[in-house]
C-alpha cells in the first residue's frame, strides 16, 4: 500500500518531465550582445520539433558551459512558445591572479623566500565574448615562476556556417626547468611556442582534432641542464568523446579523451595520453548528489627529452602531494569522488554592474575523495594514494572554486585552493 501511495505521488513529476509539446516559437530575452546563432546552436531543437521539460534543462545546461552566461532560463508555455532568457557577463575583464605553477601555495608560505620560484603572478585582459561568437582572446604578461607573455585565441564554432573549433596563439616565457627542480635545483630555461588547433566545434557530443605545435626550447648551461637548444614541432591528433550534462561542473554523462602526439625536429620522440570519466547523480536534478569516477594515463618514449616528459607537483597535482615534485615517463592514475550539495541555488544582483550583474548565481557544495596513482621513469615506480575532503564555492566567470584537504599515505596533511573541480 505504501509502494502504491508514493509511486501515485511520484507518478505527475514524471509525466510533468515527459510531457512534450510541439514548439510554435522561440523567443530570446537577454541577449544584447551574443548572436542569436550562437544560442541557437546549443538548443538542439527548432521550430516544429517536439520537446520536453528535460530537452529544455539540457539545453540550459548546455548555455551555461558556455562560461558567457550568469544565468540562463530556457522554459515553455500551453501554446508551445520556448522562451530563453540569459544574463550576459561583461565582455572586456582585467586579468589578475596569481597560481602555484612550480609547487603549492603551502611550500610558498612555508619558505617565502621561494616565492618567485613557485607562484606565478598575471596581469592582463581577455575578452570572453568576441564579436558576441561565443570565442575568447586574451594578451596576458606573466612575472615569478614563469615570466614572459602570451596572446590567445579561442572559439567554439567559427561562425554559424562553419562548426570548426579553432584555438591559436603565441608565447615566449622564461619557464622553471622541472627536471632541474626534481633534482633539488632551481635553473630556467626559455621555451617560445606557437600552435593551432582545430577540431570539429566543441560541445559536440563527439569530436576530433588536431594539434599542430612548434616549441623552441632553450636550456641553462649550468648543471644539470646541458645548454642544449631543441627546436621541435608536433603532430597531435586527438579524439573526444563528451557527454557531460554540464562542462566545469558535470553532476551526469561521460567524458573521454585520447591524444597521441608525435614530435620532430631536434629530436624524434612520442607520447600519448588517455582519460575517462563517469559520472552518476542519485537523482535528476543538475546539481544531484554524484558519484564521479576518472582514470587517466600517460607514456612517453624512451627518449623523449627531459623538457617534454611529465611532471606533477607543479601545475598539474596529485591530491595530498603538490608539495612532492615527481617526473615520470609514464603514469597510471584513478579517482573517486562524492559531490553533495550543502546550500540550494540563490540568485542576487549587483545593482553598481547594471545589466551584467543581473542574475548571478551562488551555491555551496561538498565532496569526499579517494585517489591513487602510480608514476614510473627508469624503472623506478613511486605509489601514491590519498583521501580527504573538499568545499565547492560557486562564483561568476570562474564558475568554481575548490578549497580541499587532503591527507596522504605518509599521514601528511595539506589544503588547497584552486579555480574550477579537478574533472
Amino acid at each position: 500500500m505504501h509502494k502504491f501511495i508514493i509511486l501515485l505521488l511520484c507518478l505527475p513529476l514524471t509525466l510533468l518531465s515527459a510531457q512534450r509539446v510541439q514548439v510554435s516559437e522561440i523567443v530570446f530575452i537577454g541577449n544584447q550582445i551574443t548572436q542569436q546563432w550562437v544560442i541557437e546552436r546549443e538548443l538542439r531543437f527548432d521550430v516544429e520539433d517536439s520537446v520536453s521539460a528535460d530537452d529544455l534543462e539540457k539545453a540550459r545546461l548546455r548555455l551555461l558551459s558556455l562560461g558567457i552566461f550568469n544565468n540562463a532560463r530556457v522554459d515553455f508555455d500551453d501554446e508551445g512558445v520556448v522562451t530563453v532568457q540569459v544574463s550576459e557577463q561583461f565582455r572586456y575583464i582585467p586579468v589578475l591572479g596569481t597560481d602555484a605553477v612550480e609547487g603549492s601555495f603551502n611550500d610558498a608560505l612555508k619558505e617565502p623566500s621561494k616565492l618567485m620560484d613557485i607562484v606565478v603572478f598575471t596581469a592582463g585582459v581577455a575578452d570572453i565574448n568576441h564579436r558576441g561568437s561565443g570565442a575568447m582572446a586574451g594578451v596576458l604578461g606573466e612575472f615569478g615562476a614563469r615570466s614572459g607573455i602570451s596572446v590567445e585565441y579561442r572559439t567554439r564554432w567559427l561562425s554559424a556556417r562553419y562548426p570548426v573549433a579553432l584555438n591559436f596563439g603565441v608565447r615566449s616565457m622564461r619557464i622553471s626547468d622541472r627536471h632541474a627542480s626534481v633534482l633539488g635545483f632551481s635553473r630556467r630555461m626559455r621555451n617560445d611556442r606557437a600552435f593551432i588547433d582545430i577540431a570539429t566545434r566543441r560541445g559536440a557530443p563527439s569530436r576530433v582534432g588536431m594539434l599542430l605545435k612548434y616549441d623552441h626550447v632553450e636550456e641553462s648551461e649550468d648543471f644539470p641542464a646541458m645548454g642544449k637548444s631543441y627546436d621541435v614541432g608536433w603532430i597531435a591528433p586527438y579524439v573526444i568523446l563528451d557527454r557531460r550534462n554540464l562542462e566545469w561542473f558535470p553532476t551526469d554523462g561521460l567524458f573521454a579523451r585520447g591524444d597521441l602526439d608525435a614530435a620532430f625536429g631536434s629530436e624524434l620522440f612520442f607520447r600519448s595520453r588517455a582519460v575517462i570519466a563517469r559520472y552518476l547523480p542519485f537523482s535528476e536534478s543538475y546539481r544531484a548528489v554524484t558519484l564521479a569516477m576518472r582514470g587517466y594515463s600517460g607514456t612517453a618514449s624512451s627518449n623523449t627529452p627531459p623538457w617534454a616528459r611529465y611532471y606533477f607537483g607543479f601545475a598539474d597535482k596529485f591530491r595530498g602531494y603538490s608539495s612532492e615534485q615527481t617526473e615520470a615517463a609514464t603514469y597510471l592514475a584513478g579517482e573517486i569522488e562524492l559531490r553533495f550539495p550543502i546550500t540550494r541555488e540563490l540568485t542576487y544582483d549587483v545593482p553598481l554592474a547594471g545589466r551584467y550583474g543581473d542574475d548571478i548565481p551562488f551555491w555551496l557544495g561538498g565532496a569526499v575523495f579517494f585517489e591513487r596513482a602510480q608514476t614510473q621513469l627508469d624503472g623506478t615506480r613511486n605509489d601514491l594514494y590519498a583521501y580527504g575532503a573538499a568545499l565547492h564555492i560557486r562564483v561568476p566567470y570562474v564558475q568554481v572554486l575548490e578549497v580541499s584537504a587532503a591527507a596522504n599515505r605518509d599521514d601528511e596533511k595539506e589544503f588547497v585552493f584552486s579555480t574550477g573541480v579537478r574533472f
